[in-house]
Formats: C-alpha cells, structure tokens, sequence
C-alpha cells in the first residue's frame, strides 16, 4: 500500500493527491465497508443530531468534519480547526465545492503558549507522513521535511459567541489536554461530549485531571457500545479514541452504554 502511495504521490503532485484522498475517503465511507479503524466516526451518527454545534480540532481531511456536517443539518454548524495550511486547502476545497454552508474552516494551531507554533509533516521509511504533522517541538525526534509557522488562538476566545457546543473532536498528536485547557469555559458552559486520539496511557489522566471537575468520565466504543475506562485501565482502544462524557448527557444516551 505505501508503495502504491508513494507513486500516486509523485505522479499526481501533491496538492492532487491530497484531494485524491479526501474524495476517496468520502466515497469509501459511504459503502460502510471501512471496518474497525473508523467505527467512530460511524458512530457519530447516535451522538449528533440535527441542530448541534461540533468543533473538529485537528481536521486534517475532513473525515470527521464531513460526517459531523451532514449529521448536524443545516440548522447546525460545524467548525473545522485545521492548522497546516494543505490540508486547510485541500478541505475547504471539498467544502466550496459541495456548497457546504454549514462547514466553517480556521487555520489556527490552538492551545499554545505562544503567539505562533512551528508546525512539521515528518519523514518515516524514506516517505513523508501526512497524517504524523504535528508541533515540531512535540517530537524533536522526527526528521521534518516540511514546516510553516501557524497563528495560536485560544477556544473559548475563538468560540466564545456560539449559542452552544455539543461535541468536540481532538486529534492533535499529544497535545489534546494543552489544547482543551483552553476551552475550559466553554467546556463548563456547555458540557460537551468530547472525542479525543490518546496515544499514550499518562494522555487519559492528564485529561481526565482537566475534565473531571466538570463531572465527565472516559468511556471507548467496542462492539457499538460505550464502556466504561480508568484511568489506570490496560484497554488500548481502536485508533486510541477515547470518549469523555459529562454526567449530564448520559440520560440521552444510555442505550448507548454496555
């Protein structure tokens, strides 16, 4: 596979091949053949419904935030944060394209301690890794190809006039605790179902620490059903998605815990 990659990458150029994948994701979803790796975000469907507000932070291609749009219905609203600037492109492109007006994009890293954060798509096995960019200085270790500085903004700053926040999708590599920090506000107005990739054990208690005075547990989807995690639980979710859900929610979807 990564050497079919490989020649689709140089043959179409970049900015082809990234819109090559997008599009293809799309139409491959809608088979509902994609398997294990993305039941999440088949999942989606018994947690948005029409008129919810979703935040996808770290959209990269969309696949979430095209689910979350079509789930939400136009009288919602979905807001992509998508710091690297070819994948911005590349998902506004899609967006423009299908005349989505329920889709808003931003190219922010979000989060920070600074004004801008240095931003990098590494190389791993002689081929660069789109789906690895991160914040450089997160993985010093990584032999970075390409790099741009992108504007740091803070959540609650950036979303503070929304009439509401349902769900939050994080997917920053490492930096979902620093990123959702920043949302503490909206996170105790609104108390949102929040989905993030935790890679590491120490992420799950690092998170759980910021959101457990707002009454969330960590829960992970297995078998179609929520179960219940610790934090110091050996289970290693499928793509390391970890649920967070307030108390406050759990009545509207108990059906949806085993």
């Amino acid at each position: 596979m990564s050497r079919i990659r490989k020649i689709l990458l140089y043959s179409l150029g970049e900015k082809r091949y990234l819109r090559l994948l997008a599009n293809s994701f799309q139409q491959l979803y809608k088979t509902g053949r994609l398997g294990v790796d993305y039941q999440d975000i088949y999942f989606l469907k018994n947690l948005i419904k029409p008129g919810d507000y979703c935040i996808d932070i770290g959209a990269h291609l969309g696949y979430f935030t095209m689910e979350l749009g079509r789930l939400a219905g136009k009288s919602g609203h979905v807001y992509a944060v998508e710091p690297m600037s070819k994948f911005y492109h590349t998902l506004k492109g899609m967006v423009d394209q299908r005349n989505l007006t329920n889709i808003t994009l931003y190219p922010y890293a979000m989060g920070g301690d600074s004004a801008f954060v240095e931003m990098g798509i590494p190389r791993v096995n002689n081929m660069k890794k789109f789906a690895y960019a991160r914040v450089i200085r997160t993985s010093t270790f990584m032999e970075y190809v390409e790099s741009e500085k992108v504007k740091n903004v803070d959540g609650d700053e950036l979303f503070k006039d929304l009439p509401h926040v349902d769900f939050i999708k994080c997917d920053v590599e490492g930096l979902e605790a620093s990123v959702l920090r920043s949302f503490r506000g909206t996170i105790s107005e609104n108390h949102p179902i929040i989905l993030c990739e935790l890679g590491d054990p120490s992420e799950r208690k690092n998170l759980l620490d910021l959101l457990s005075p707002f009454s969330y547990r960590p829960f992970y989807l297995e078998n179609k059903k929520l179960k219940a995690l610790t934090v110091e639980s050996e289970v290693h979710p499928v793509s390391h998605n970890h649920y967070f859900i307030p108390d406050s929610r759990v009545p509207s979807i108990a059906h949806l815990f085993s």
